[in-house]
């Protein structure tokens, strides 16, 4: 039986909504799965105190109580084809580029002997995750939320509670393409996240991508 997930995006101070409204669309579509926009209104305050990455240390507060499974979907990630089936754990995700990986392990002794180091920007996680969750917002609530650990916000703080509890299942980049890797899965891509694009040539892309993808749409190649 195919796993069932609630798609979910975080809306909170993006710049070009519409570029958000679009992604979110988009998915749906390629999925037949509708996304739940979370956006200021539905979150607590606490939760929009930092910066909005922070915000997903809530997410698991502000889904359905009925809801099982969530794939969370950054708001700079464009969706190319659809998902193939996701496996049945408790939390599945992809592998960063490994020379971020490196950078971060010889940054952050804590995660230096984890497996690898996801991306935050594509996960599925079961519910039995809320507890990493809720770590993460008593380290923030508790300690505040100054950003202590450089670029990385509340990334390095997930991988170090998600991995000292869980075994991820790790999925091919195929399936979450980064723009500061340099895989050769990329030409059969299904998500591509354009993290790491500088300042407004992130959405200089993402518009460009918009105007392709609705002239030539992407083939599913399964």
């Amino acid at each position: 039986m195919p796993v069932n997930y609630l798609p979910v995006m975080l809306s909170v101070d993006h710049p070009h909504p519409e570029l958000e409204r679009w992604v979110a669309d988009r998915f749906a579509a390629l999925n037949k799965k509708k996304v739940l926009v979370v956006g200021r209104a539905d979150l607590p305050k606490e939760a929009l105190l930092g910066h909005p990455s922070y915000a997903k240390a809530w997410l698991w507060d502000v889904v359905p109580e009925d809801v099982q499974r969530i794939l969370f979907l950054d708001f700079d990630v464009v969706p190319l084809r659809p998902l193939p089936e996701i496996p049945d754990a408790s939390f599945v995700a992809v592998p960063d580029a490994q020379w971020y990986v490196d950078r971060m392990r010889s940054m952050y002794p804590f995660i230096a002997k984890t497996r690898h180091v996801f991306n935050a920007g594509f996960f599925v996680a079961h519910r039995d995750t809320r507890r990493c969750f809720d770590q993460l917002k008593s380290f923030l609530v508790t300690l505040g939320y100054e950003n202590p650990y450089g670029t990385v916000y509340e990334q390095t703080l997930l991988n170090f509670l998600i991995q000292s509890s869980f075994d991820v299942h790790w999925l091919p980049h195929t399936f979450h393409c980064l723009a500061h890797s340099n895989y050769t899965e990329v030409p059969d891509a299904y998500l591509w996240h354009l993290t790491g694009v500088p300042g407004e040539a992130r959405w200089v892309t993402m518009r460009l991508l918009q105007s392709i993808l609705r002239i030539q749409p992407i083939q599913d190649r399964r």
